[in-house]
């Protein structure tokens, strides 16, 4: 109505609550960059509104970005907002893993720990081994590195590194004093069975809602499909699992006596060919797909033939809502950019992408949509992030 009348209504008249509501849904976090941030510098009121938004999480990638501390161990009442109390979540990319100068890993878990009484998310992610190839001074020891992490309020905890202070034993460490882990998400090779077995299912089984290995790092994993089968019989809440890498074995998954488990979301990405085919993959699916709602595979040998004879019969009378077929699975680029760091390289991976999607498994349209017209139930079907499925197959 106020726009019929040629009149522009005043945003400062819509109740606070509303505006910071609205300003939520701009302001996003994703890839290490705030979205929307810009819209702090709008009016007094909008940066009442966003900042809570913009410092929920706090980025570390360079020491530089280490200046933020200067406003962190400020006494909040000395400042406009108090941001100590804004920040839930902070990601961590070390420089080095010793204590010294204000890229240390150490350091920096030391004045947050301080800083930050609503911490309950940490993130410590080591993109190019940095921590492991350059130290200054004595290196860090687990025992430090878990004592400046474990954090009784912790919720959610990410671990990507493949320094050997990485270990079982930070993980034995951590299981035990941050029993309300509800998300734990590990990737290097030190990580191994006995990790996960020995401590984390004992201490956090009955709190762990999602578990995560190899997805989204750089890092070699060790974990088996043992592990996976030890989580799913023994942590009754796990609802999300994401396996990237994991060494899945078809024998790991024989028998008749595997368990039933309440996932509702499955990320399966780059696993051997040849030592986990498809019947293993139906046996794993096997376990959960009376519950499961969301299935991400990340596989460079799913075939027509897959699709047909597992995913189809297991789910078409199931609850699956999302199935997103993505292979990104590519030798050749995992081992020399395992994660872009230029505008060149990420240009070389949306180039392999369309490259493989020339030759992607040979899916017609018809087997589409076949998917949609037997899984009545999906809402999502996306081939290499373009969503497949036509309204009219609903």
């Amino acid at each position: 109505m106020a726009n019929m009348k040629l009149n522009i209504f005043p945003l400062t008249k819509l109740p606070f609550d509303v505006i910071a509501n609205v300003l939520s849904f701009s302001i996003k976090h994703q890839d290490s960059k705030v979205i929307g941030s810009q819209l702090i510098y709008v009016c007094l009121l909008f940066a009442k509104a966003a900042i809570p938004h913009v410092w929920k999480h706090l980025y570390l990638e360079e020491p530089a970005q280490r200046k933020i501390f200067s406003i962190l161990q400020e006494c909040p009442s000395k400042l406009m907002f108090n941001y100590q109390c804004m920040v839930k979540s902070v990601t961590i990319c070390p420089v080095w893993i010793s204590n010294m100068k204000s890229g240390g890993l150490l350091r920096t878990l030391d004045i947050i720990q301080s800083c930050l009484p609503n911490l309950t998310r940490l993130h410590i992610e080591d993109k190019l081994s940095f921590c492991h190839a350059y130290h200054l001074s004595k290196e860090a020891t687990t025992e430090q590195l878990a004592d400046l992490i474990c954090k009784k309020d912790l919720k959610e905890l990410i671990l990507d590194s493949d320094h050997l202070v990485f270990n079982d034993e930070l993980l034995e460490i951590i299981s035990e004093q941050s029993r309300s882990l509800q998300s734990l998400s590990i990737n290097g090779s030190h990580f191994t069975d006995e990790g996960i077995l020995e401590h984390v299912i004992p201490n956090l089984k009955d709190d762990l809602v999602e578990f995560s290995a190899g997805h989204g790092g750089i890092n070699p994993i060790s974990l088996t499909g043992n592990t996976v089968l030890a989580l799913l019989e023994n942590c009754p809440k796990l609802r999300r699992m994401l396996l990237e890498g994991v060494d899945l074995n078809d024998n790991d998954f024989i028998g008749d006596d595997l368990p039933s488990s309440n996932l509702e979301y499955l990320w399966l990405g780059k696993t051997c060919q040849q030592n986990f085919t498809t019947q293993g993959l139906f046996s794993l699916l096997m376990t959960c797909n009376r519950t499961l709602e969301s299935l991400v595979l990340d596989l460079s040998h799913v075939s027509r033939a897959m699709l047909q004879d597992i995913i189809i019969p297991l789910f078409q009378n199931q609850r699956l809502q999302e199935l997103y077929l993505v292979s990104e699975s590519w030798a050749e680029w995992t081992a020399y950019y395992p994660r872009p760091r230029s505008e060149q390289e990420v240009r070389a991976k949306e180039a392999m992408r369309c490259w493989k999607l020339k030759a992607y498994w040979g899916i017609t349209s018809d087997l589409i949509d076949l998917i949609c017209e037997k899984i009545s139930t999906l809402k999502v079907l996306s081939i290499l992030g373009e969503n497949q499925l036509k309204t009219s197959s609903r």
